[in-house]
Parts: structure tokens; sequence; C-alpha cells
């Protein structure tokens, strides 16, 4: 009867370990494991920046020059020269990719497996209460 009692205690205080948990749950659906990747676009935007300036000068000209996104146009009237620069605004976007692990969810526990788990660990205990007082009659 010791026997009963202690395979009783035994079996109550052992549990699967999360190990075996993980493998079962990778046989149902092996998608668990399998990593994802997320991808991030960051954008940036540079404003425009303009700049002018007057130089004076003897002579009559406009000169405009522009390369790629900045226009730089100079103007000379009488003895006053005009500098207006613009460079015009860009936008920089950068693509990052992050890998992560695919989190699946799981529906909770029903209530009514709930009082069938917990009816099922109460009979076991007062089973085990039960043997645990006969032992004590003796």
């Amino acid at each position: 009867m010791k026997w009963l009692v202690k395979l009783t205690l035994l079996l109550l205080l052992t549990s699967c370990s999360a190990q075996w948990h993980l493998r079962k749950a990778v046989q149902k659906d092996p998608m668990i494991l399998k990593k994802d990747t997320l991808v991030v676009q960051d954008t940036l935007v540079v404003p425009p920046v303009v700049l002018k300036d007057t130089v004076t000068l003897r002579q009559h000209d406009t000169i405009t020059i522009t390369k790629d996104r900045l226009r730089v146009k100079i103007v000379k009237v009488n003895d006053t020269l005009i500098i207006d620069a613009k460079c015009d605004s860009d936008t920089i976007v950068r693509t990052i990719e992050v890998p992560y692990d695919k989190i699946v969810y799981v529906e909770k526990e029903s209530i009514w497996d709930k009082v069938k788990s917990l009816a099922v660990y109460m009979g076991l205990a007062f089973l085990a209460f039960k043997l645990i007082m006969k032992q004590f009659e003796r």
C-alpha cells in the first residue's frame, strides 16, 4: 500500500518538460519555427536650402549653373552681383530587413476545459488524501 502512495505522489509531482511540449507542437504545425522577415522603410526628407548674396562689380551678365539638385544663378546688374543659390529638397529612403521568429497565437483554454482538469486534479488529491489517511489509521 505504501508503494501506491509513493507512486501517486510521484505522478502528482512530476510533469512534462517544455521541450516535450515544443516537440509535440512542432509535430502538429511545423510552420511555428519558421523565421520570417519584417521590412521597415525609413524615410528622411531633407528640406531645400536657399542662399542669397550680393557683390558689386562694373559688368552686366547672367550666369546659371545647374548640377543635380543645386542651382546657382549669378546676375550682374551695373555694379551689383546677385548670387541666388538653391539646393532642392531630397528624400532618402532606406529599407531595413529585420528577421524575427514567427509568433503563433494560441487561444486560451475554455472554461469547460479548466473545470474538467480541475475536477481530475481534485479527484486525484482526494484519492491521495484517502490513501494517506488509511496509512495513519493503521
